[in-house]
């Protein structure tokens, strides 16, 4: 049995299902036991390209959005925004916008923690995580 099997499970058994609003509701330790997988990454179109003769200088900016997935049943899904500040500098991805997500996070009784409390532990979740060296490997193996 591998890990996503063991979390499809232990979703299941808690009694987890879409609500009808689309959240999927559980508490931040059933959210932690759930693997993330990455499925998505894309870079801004608009953005300047780092190839590209305009993207050179301190003031050029990537930017792009990446969606992860569980293979839980149900799915959770969240996604967010994210730049590469100074095309060929230092610094990495970082994400710049809210997480976006069919989560929403309950306390031990079940009730919900709401939208702000929850967007922002999922937000402290995200940069918790190392996601930035999958979007890295996703950009680059689609920019070639």
């Amino acid at each position: 049995m591998d890990a996503t099997d063991s979390g499809k499970r232990k979703l299941r058994r808690a009694g987890l299902a879409v609500s009808p609003d689309g959240y999927v509701r559980l508490t931040l330790e059933q959210f932690r036991a759930v693997t993330l997988l990455h499925v998505l990454s894309e870079r801004d179109p608009v953005a300047p390209h780092p190839l590209t003769s305009g993207a050179c200088g301190p003031a050029a900016v990537i930017m792009g959005i990446t969606e992860w997935a569980s293979q839980s049943t149900p799915a959770l899904s969240l996604g967010w925004d994210w730049q590469l500040p100074s095309a060929g500098g230092t610094g990495g991805y970082v994400r710049v916008s809210e997480v976006r997500s069919n989560v929403m996070l309950t306390d031990a009784a079940g009730r919900d923690l709401g939208e702000r409390a929850t967007s922002a532990r999922l937000d402290a979740e995200v940069d918790a995580f190392d996601w930035q060296k999958a979007v890295a490997d996703y950009i680059s193996k689609r920019d070639v």
